[in-house]
């Protein structure tokens, strides 16, 4: 099922470079997905916004930031900004997530208060703790643990190797995967988007980071 589920979103990330309030040939496919997520938007908003800081945007060929909100049909900020914003990796914070007709937004703000407003959940932010080099053997798990039931494997032993390769971290890294564990275990109770940990955001469904 959980294939299906792929295959659905990346059917979305075609229409990724729309306005979220614009995807109506999507609306049907969205609609199911947020109406299975277990969390409100209101529990959704609030995971994502206690991670704080730590989203940046990903290429801009693969997402976009828009003006305002997806309620005012906000224009899109211009490539020339957009490419300044990925090179000095500028972090945003989520302040609100709305699940919509067409799909699921979030609007933003930068850290440094020059840049706000919207772009889609699944390919519009990434964690910027993906590129921690000392957390890649814990990311890697974790993925290889919500694909277990896909791929045939034991959930209970790969959750193990995560909490295994958690006990090795020390200082923010620790907390960060303590945190992680902690979403990743809701994550395989629902089996659902809205239960994705935060450290994973840009890496599942959908990887970002890839060229």
């Amino acid at each position: 099922m959980k294939k299906a589920f792929k295959l659905i979103l990346t059917a979305l990330l075609m229409t990724t470079t729309l306005s979220v309030a614009n995807l109506t040939s999507k609306s049907q496919v969205s609609a199911q997905l947020v109406s299975n997520s277990s969390l409100s938007s209101k529990a959704w908003t609030k995971k994502l916004a206690k991670a704080g800081y730590v989203f940046e945007l990903p290429n801009s060929n693969k997402g976009a930031l828009y003006k305002n909100t997806a309620a005012k049909g906000g224009k899109p900020y211009t490539r020339k900004v957009l490419e300044k914003i990925l090179n000095q990796h500028t972090l945003f914070k989520v302040k609100k997530l709305t699940k919509v007709k067409n799909g699921i937004s979030v609007d933003l703000v930068s850290k440094n208060g020059k840049y706000k407003g919207y772009t889609t959940y699944i390919n519009g932010i990434y964690n910027k703790n993906l590129s921690n080099k000392d957390l890649q053997p814990l990311i890697n798990a974790e993925l290889s643990a919500m694909d277990a039931k896909d791929n045939n494997k034991p959930t209970s032993a790969l959750l193990e190797q995560v909490q295994t390769l958690a006990s090795g971290l020390t200082g923010k890294n620790k907390q960060i995967a303590d945190t992680s564990i902690k979403q990743l275990k809701q994550f395989l109770k629902h089996d659902d988007l809205s239960e994705t940990p935060v450290l994973l955001i840009g890496k599942y469904p959908s990887n970002l980071l890839a060229n």
